[in-house]
């Protein structure tokens, strides 16, 4: 089966999703430079005006040393933790090899929390607390990122797939199905995750979080974006993996009949599962349109197995008429050509 190649396209993308302000290129970003650019505990501790007050006095800007020193600790935690999310995916130039973890991200994701937390505790400024505002915003946009990204790279897909898929060539249909609604119902959760994150992101304020050191909210927008579009084509190839394993429960029933000499129940299982391979190959050939490149042979490969499978209905179909009609011999001719349908359909996988 084939690999998930598409990160390989939609890695960089979604890399510059949760960047928040760090360079494009990870390798140029020190440790100086990350202070530069998020603040954090070294230069909160090197600041001479947030170092020398208590807990009243006040910086320039009229808020407490101690608010400004947390929140300037929070965004160089959450750049941070863009960047080590960055740094984890690497390259994705070659995904089988490629190891994500989320540990580090989520850690510092939770430090930049943590900080916020504690300049409310100091009683932030009018001012101040729109900054705190905007940078929790910032974090419900790093929170399902990382959580989506850990989804979209975990590169058991092919295993589940390809599982779903003998499941079924040996006639463990409720196996298959079982199968595949758990593959769905993970990516259709992941989804659902990701969209207050692509709604929020658009929602945020640029030039304060440029004042707090986030900037490159353009680029933010566009990798969560990306990987939205890339959620949306896996959520459509998986949910259209359940319809077509429906889609082969009813026609085992249809065959069933058959074999019962039951025409009419066969006639409507047959046209029952026909119509559900063609709504699946009408979702497949529009999802895989705007799918990613390297999720194309994922389409390919489930509009192969559409495709063969209508064609088997459809001599199902011409078989139970011609058993109608006493013509056995047409009957018999017409179950072959089903058979051999199916049999194509079992090899798409190996095919495409």
């Amino acid at each position: 089966m084939h690999r998930w190649r598409y990160l390989t396209i939609a890695g960089s993308a979604t890399g510059m999703a949760i960047l928040a302000g760090c360079l494009d290129d990870v390798s140029e970003m020190t440790d100086s430079e990350s202070d530069d650019e998020g603040g954090g505990d070294d230069e909160a501790g090197t600041d001479d005006s947030s170092a020398s007050g208590d807990g009243d006095e006040s910086d320039d800007s009229g808020g407490s040393t101690e608010v400004d020193r947390e929140i300037r600790t929070a965004a160089g935690r959450l750049n941070r933790s863009g960047a080590s999310l960055r740094e984890s995916q690497g390259t994705l130039e070659d995904p089988e090899a490629t190891e994500y973890d989320p540990a580090e991200p989520r850690e510092f994701l939770e430090e930049g929390l943590e900080a916020l937390e504690a300049a409310e505790e100091y009683g932030p400024s009018e001012d101040e607390q729109a900054d705190i505002d905007e940078l929790y915003a910032f974090a419900d946009v790093l929170g399902p990122t990382i959580d989506v990204t850990e989804t979209v790279t975990d590169d058991t897909l092919e295993e589940e797939v390809d599982a779903i898929n003998e499941a079924a060539i040996d006639e463990d249909l409720d196996g298959a199905a079982s199968k595949a609604e758990a593959l769905d119902e993970r990516f259709t959760a992941a989804k659902a995750d990701l969209e207050p994150a692509v709604d929020g992101v658009d929602d945020l304020d640029a030039a304060r979080l440029a004042d707090r050191s986030i900037t490159e909210l353009e680029d933010v927008q566009e990798g969560v974006e990306t990987l939205f579009d890339v959620v949306v084509s896996v959520t459509t190839l998986t949910g259209a993996t359940v319809e077509v394993v429906g889609g082969q429960q009813t026609l085992a029933d249809g065959r069933d009949y058959l074999e019962a000499e039951a025409f009419d129940d066969a006639i409507t299982a047959f046209e029952a599962a026909e119509s559900t391979f063609l709504e699946a190959t009408d979702a497949l050939a529009e999802g895989g349109g705007e799918a990613p490149e390297g999720l194309e042979p994922y389409f390919d490969t489930a509009l192969c197995q559409t495709g063969s499978f209508v064609d088997a209905t459809g001599y199902f179909i011409e078989a139970v008429e011609a058993a109608q009609d006493e013509d056995p011999v047409a009957a018999e001719e017409a179950k072959e050509d089903a058979e051999a349908a199916l049999e194509a359909a079992a090899d798409c996988h190996e095919s495409v």
